[in-house]
């Protein structure tokens, strides 16, 4: 599969996991914004908005990219949470249902007046210059990335690796990678997990460290007992309740 035709263990981090604390007046501000849509906002309670983009301390003035931002659910927040001086890029691969619904997406994000939308050609390198980003955010994409019947239990396929190289590329030096993903049960390979549509932390850690990322922390903030990780949590009753990684990683600085 090609990575850019999708979106253009536990133990190991328990030293660098923080629970989330208190949501900053900005970013509480965001998540109440009355723009947002009444769809995205009924999520709330299940995907913490306030929690999460306080651990990766979006601040006024931020530039941000949401990859594979859909319908614009993180989009919408980081707007507030970047403010006027800042911006975010909705990044969106081309199909024909984008197509369908680009236009709509445009009129809404007129209303908020610091997003744009982005849609690139499956394959294209992402539209933004050279250390120009302050934070890219994946958001619940990257088990489509982390396993391929090429490359099976050797590593991320190629296309993968391509994408982290732009991440890479478009960030600041001490730019940041956030990463949320449906977690899969440690130990787990990386064909049963993608056989869950879920991804196992110590695989997606060593990925992305060793495409040149530092890690820089995790948050405890989706956590279900109910959830045994190796479930298809659309099939089981899981979708919004799943246990998910939130990690945050730096590109080095120069």
């Amino acid at each position: 599969m090609k990575l850019f035709s999708v979106i253009a263990a536990t133990g190991l981090l328990a030293c660098s996991t923080a629970i989330a604390g208190e949501i900053p007046a900005h970013i509480q501000s965001a998540v109440d914004n009355p723009l947002r849509t009444e769809e995205n906002r009924a999520r709330d309670e299940d995907r913490k908005p306030g929690k999460v983009l306080a651990f990766y301390d979006v601040k006024p003035g931020m530039s941000v990219v949401d990859i594979a931002s859909g319908g614009g659910y993180f989009t919408e927040v980081l707007s507030g949470a970047v403010g006027p001086d800042g911006e975010v890029r909705a990044q969106n691969r081309a199909s024909t249902r984008m197509d369908e619904r680009k236009d709509a997406l445009k009129a809404h994000y007129d209303q908020f007046g610091n997003i744009t939308l982005d849609i690139t050609e499956g394959g294209a390198p992402l539209p933004y210059a050279d250390d120009s980003i302050d934070m890219v955010m994946l958001s619940l994409i990257i088990h489509h990335l982390h396993y391929s019947e090429e490359t099976g239990e050797n590593g991320p396929p190629q296309s993968a690796l391509d994408f982290y190289a732009e991440v890479k590329r478009v960030l600041k030096p001490g730019g940041a990678f956030a990463v949320i993903e449906h977690t899969a049960a440690p130990g787990s390979s990386r064909a049963e997990s993608a056989s869950w549509h879920r991804a196992p932390e110590a695989i997606i850690k060593s990925d992305v460290t060793n495409a040149g990322f530092e890690f820089d922390g995790a948050a405890d903030i989706h956590v279900n007992s109910d959830d045994d990780n190796k479930n298809v949590w659309f099939e089981t009753g899981l979708r919004g309740k799943t246990n998910r990684m939130v990690h945050r990683y730096r590109n080095p600085a120069k």
